[in-house]
């Protein structure tokens, strides 16, 4: 079957808080080491916090922000994604819902692993819309699904008036390169810290861009 008729097949939904046993350790899967990094947990843990906070509503990870994809009523992938300004809500409410469910004892090496990752990510323009994250089960890949999701957030981007779309890309991680390079996203910034690369061996994070206006 080829993509261009697998696609015909797809359906999007939102997601929901149910979906977290499926959905959390996907998006956990697509960036292990800078999840654990950011929650400064050992993988196995950090998925498990993870799986916590897509459960709760108002926050960057949350179910609310997502989109399922389906084939029938089978769940085939999802997408995270918002426009500028409603990013920085979300990322603002993270620190209440991280507060909630993580041991105090673990505050201070996420707030070294924070400020040493705010030197690498780059601000969303109001103008733009950020993809979270696009992961696709693996039953599913190389079959059109991740093409499809980038295209419903590109719509999306479109419907909020945004004049940019972007993406953060480990630089290890060549595949989701690949896709946004084949729809048109050239990278912007590639930026890293000693300390990012040593402890998530994912080298650094590539900031990728389309023009949607």
């Amino acid at each position: 079957m080829t993509s261009q008729l697998f696609t015909q097949h797809l359906t999007l939904r939102s997601a929901i808080a149910a979906d977290a046993d499926w959905a959390a350790p996907l998006l956990f899967a697509a960036g292990p080491a800078l999840f654990s990094y950011i929650l400064a947990s050992p993988p196995q843990q950090a998925e498990t916090i993870l799986h916590q906070a897509f459960q709760i509503p108002n926050h960057a990870f949350s179910y609310e922000h997502t989109r399922v994809v389906e084939v029938g009523e089978l769940p085939a992938g999802l997408l995270i994604g918002y426009p500028g300004s409603l990013k920085r809500q979300a990322d603002e409410k993270v620190h209440f819902v991280m507060a909630r469910i993580m041991p105090l004892r673990k505050l201070p090496k996420i707030l070294v692993n924070v400020a040493d990752f705010s030197r690498i990510k780059q601000e969303v323009a109001l103008s733009a819309y950020y993809i979270l994250g696009i992961s696709v089960l693996p039953e599913f890949q190389n079959q059109g699904v991740g093409s499809y999701l980038l295209a419903q957030a590109e719509q999306q981007a479109q419907d909020w008036e945004c004049e940019t779309i972007c993406a953060d890309v480990a630089y290890n991680n060549m595949p989701a390169k690949r896709l946004l390079e084949k729809h048109g996203y050239a990278t912007a910034c590639s930026k890293t810290t000693d300390r990012f690369e040593q402890i998530t061996r994912t080298g650094g994070i590539h900031r990728m861009i389309k023009t949607l206006i």
